[in-house]
């Protein structure tokens, strides 16, 4: 136990303050941009005879133990205990090693730059989180949060500006030659914007714009004399560029990137009234309080041009020195192989053959949407402000996955005389090579797949969440395309990149035989309702961002151990009938390995499973199998599939829990699902969200009161869809669901017309004879929506700050067990 604990939290670290004090001072010149008004007794404002409200003093002079702190900032609470052990050892650390990075870079020693150039981003990387604004920014983006767990939030996402930061341009600008210095903030970290005035949206406290825009550049005053500059690339070889708020060339957060640690500029010496344009902006852009060597540097709005946009030219790179950043890196190994890394950091080169042409003229009403989701243009972006629209830039999903369907009928020479059968009988090793080779092509490595994904608007959208197997999916994903305007379902197909040579089905294709039949065969009957919108086949987005993926490895790891600890390590996850599910898949895929055996490999297992069984027997067994595997889309007509080894083959349920909920954020849907185990996590999570007082129970018990025919035959669904079946239906439910977040919504009006559009239902016959099934609902609104926060962690380590924080509804869609009976 330590006898001090360090309460008062300097988020300017004391050695950083000295820098900005003159030679032969001892105090900080003080500003606070905000002080505290003065009460009379009854608490009431003083109004001075110019109108203004009396306030205490808002300059002073300062010992750097006076400026910037807070008390118990970073402290943490155990009961009645109080530990300091974040600003000791972690910031203890980072302050630590900042300290020798600054003074590194203020000289002009090559070595020491390289020797500190991590712990230089590292530590500014803490002086932007760590900082009251910095911890309101991260409170803002989860809800509730108390200190404790806002400390663990903060320590989480260390780190996710460097990859950014050092792939751009590093100019360190002079003050020595100016009688003005640069002063120091209260949130030393700024981003400027040209295009983001202090009053812009984007501006909004506690936000900055984001650093992966285009025109954003960061300002980090080393010291009184020395400022970092750090510019996007495509910013600083065309300071002309139109989009500056758009996001940079791949613009990732957590990515290996290969960058020159001796590439700062250091050539500018600014003079008088550059200083005060820096400053301008630091002050602009400061919380409460800043610091100045002089008192006149305080306040540098009095004698410069203030114009926001006219301030860029100050922080432009020279362009004769940008020769030292960007360009092409490729490199060599020992072993033989090699890298690539183009100027943004991507190992591999662009796809050009994805970029669509720049269009010169605006699209009309009624042409199709320039987002390529097959809709017109009228009904889609028109009235959609281009921050909230999908990319038009680039091949969308729809179009990604249509021409994959295309892709695969040409490897596998589909022609109208060509069945399925014979497409069984001829698929081999090169199909699989080539069709995942296409399916790499459609989706390299670095795809910003959330500017592919919807963004919420006025669509019913709905993520389902569950199996993706071309034998169950029929059941309720492909069939309740008649309630809602759009479905999003995982693709269950693999993307060569980011997997293992022995592994890879482009390197090993045997072993994907029979998965890649499988989910061609699911590729297909989604065809046409991928065609038409009403299915929207996303990838994993995990293929896309190693950082994330190990995220949600650990998270799962985490999610498993917590199970075992609180259950019997003899209970398995899955119960009741979906256990029965996953067995049954399970065995149909064995009884299809046995099927696809030689007819003496057939025997010989046999005989083994079964010893003494008679010949007679072995070949009625064999000749069941046979049947079956003729009859099944899934079975290879070959006996030599095992010939060089095993085959892969899994049971995907995805997206997992997590990445569910993100998916579902990003895209403004709700969580659709068949899964009683994910059903179970979904409303599990409503345990340690406050969600009392629910007033939208009566609407939850009518969705799930009701009955809700449905149709095993995707052909069938699809027709009912495109016929306009149950449109009544999708709309109430529609005005639902974008009521959620409304606290003034009229629930009983809500409720009626729910009730008269499933009213309509019968009339519109969408019960089959043949095919149709009753199905029951349970649906979740809750009152403050379904959230967690490790989903939120995610969506900030990934750049992703303006969706919502919650998904407000969920529904579980099972068989009605009341018609069973």
């Amino acid at each position: 136990m330590y006898n001090m604990v360090a309460r008062n939290n300097h988020y300017v670290s004391r050695w950083h303050q000295k820098g900005f004090i003159s030679d032969g001072e001892i105090n900080l010149h003080y500003l606070d941009l905000s002080p505290d008004v003065i009460k009379r007794p009854d608490g009431s404002d003083i109004i001075l005879p110019n109108g203004e409200i009396k306030t205490h003093n808002n300059y002073h002079t300062n010992p750097i133990s006076k400026c910037f702190f807070q008390e118990d900032l970073y402290s943490t609470f155990f009961g009645p205990l109080v530990i300091d052990e974040i600003e000791r050892k972690l910031f203890g650390k980072i302050d630590d090693s900042g300290k020798e990075a600054v003074e590194a870079f203020i000289t002009n020693d090559v070595s020491r730059w390289h020797q500190n150039f991590t712990n230089l981003f590292s530590y500014i990387d803490a002086q932007k989180i760590r900082t009251p604004k910095g911890l309101d920014w991260i409170k803002k983006h989860y809800s509730n949060l108390n200190q404790n767990e806002l400390m663990f939030e903060m320590q989480a996402i260390r780190q996710r500006h460097c990859t950014i930061w050092t792939e751009g341009v590093r100019e360190i600008v002079s003050a020595k030659n100016s009688n003005i210095k640069f002063i120091l903030s209260d949130h030393p970290v700024t981003i400027y914007n040209f295009a983001c005035p202090p009053n812009h949206q984007k501006c909004n406290y506690p936000d900055d714009p984001s650093i992966a825009l285009k025109a954003s550049q960061t300002i980090f005053p080393l010291d009184m004399d020395h400022c970092l500059v750090l510019t996007n690339y495509e910013y600083a070889k065309n300071p002309d560029i139109n989009d500056p708020t758009e996001k940079r060339t791949n613009a990732r957060n957590f990515a290996n990137s290969l960058v020159r640690t001796d590439a700062f500029i250091k050539k500018r010496f600014l003079n008088e009234e550059d200083v005060r344009k820096i400053n301008f902006i630091i002050k602009s852009r400061a919380r409460r309080y800043i610091a100045a060597s002089k008192k006149e540097e305080l306040f540098p709005e009095i004698i410069i041009d203030t114009e926001w946009k006219n301030l860029k030219t100050v922080l432009q790179p020279p362009s004769n020195e940008l020769w030292r950043f960007g360009g092409e890196i490729y490199v060599g190994y020992d072993n033989g192989k090699s890298s690539y890394q183009d100027a943004f950091g991507r190992t591999t080169p662009e796809n050009y053959f994805l970029n669509k042409p720049e269009r010169k003229d605006k699209p009309k009403p009624n042409d199709p949407c320039i987002c390529g989701n097959g809709k017109k243009y009228k009904k889609c972006c028109k009235d959609r402000d281009p921050s909230t629209r999908p990319s038009s830039k680039v091949l969308s999903i729809r179009e990604r996955n249509l021409a994959f369907c295309q892709g695969i009928s040409n490897i596998l020479e589909m022609s109208p005389g060509k069945t399925w059968d014979d497409v069984k009988k001829n698929f081999n090793d090169d199909h699989v090579k080539k069709i995942h080779e296409l399916y790499g092509f459609l989706w390299p490595k670095e795809t910003d797949i959330f500017s592919l994904l919807p963004k919420p608007d006025n669509t019913l959208r709905a993520l389902y969440t569950g199996i993706v197997d071309p034998r169950v999916i029929s059941r309720f994903a492909l069939s309740s395309v008649i309630y809602f305007d759009e479905i999003l379902i995982q693709s269950p197909f693999v993307n060569h990149h980011n997997i293992k040579p022995e592994f890879n089905p482009v390197q090993n294709p045997n072993q994907y035989k029979l998965q890649t039949l499988k989910n061609i065969f699911l590729l297909f009957c989604l065809e046409p309702f991928i065609r038409a919108g009403y299915i929207n086949f996303i990838p994993d987005p995990c293929c896309f961002d190693s950082h994330m993926q190990q995220q949600m490895f650990n998270l799962v790891q985490n999610r498993f151990e917590s199970y075992r600890a609180e259950n019997d390590e003899k209970k398995t996850f899955l119960e009741g009938e979906e256990k029965e599910t996953f067995l049954e898949l399970q065995k149909d895929d064995f009884n299809r390995t046995l099927s696809m055996l030689s007819v003496d490999q057939q025997k010989e297992m046999l005989s083994r499973a079964i010893p003494g069984i008679q010949t007679e027997e072995a070949e009625q067994v064999i000749k069941f199998l046979n049947k079956e595997k003729l009859s099944s889309p899934y079975t290879l007509l070959q006996d030599n599939v095992y010939q060089n080894g095993g085959q892969l083959t899994t049971l995907n349920m995805s997206p997992n829990f997590e990445m569910s909920l993100l998916i579902s954020q990003v895209t403004g849907s709700f969580l659709l699902t068949d899964s009683p185990f994910r059903w179970k996590e979904i409303t599990e999570t409503q345990k340690v969200i406050n969600n009392a007082d629910n007033h939208w129970s009566d609407i939850e018990s009518c969705i799930s009161e009701m009955e809700y025919p449905l149709n095993l035959s995707p052909e069938i669904s699809f027709d009912l869809r495109k016929s306009g079946k149950a449109s009544k239906l999708r709309s109430a439910l529609r005005g639902i669901f974008f009521n959620t977040q409304n606290s003034k919504a009229t629930h009983a009006a809500l409720k009626e017309q729910y009730i008269n559009a499933h009213s309509i239902l019968e009339k519109e016959r969408i019960f089959d004879k043949d095919y149709s099934f009753s199905s029951k609902w349970k649906c979740i609104i809750p009152k403050n929506g379904i959230k967690h926060n490790n989903v939120q962690r995610m969506m900030l380590s990934y750049g992703i700050e303006n969706s919502p924080k919650q998904v407000p509804m969920a529904i579980f869609m099972d068989f009605n067990r009341d018609e069973e009976r």
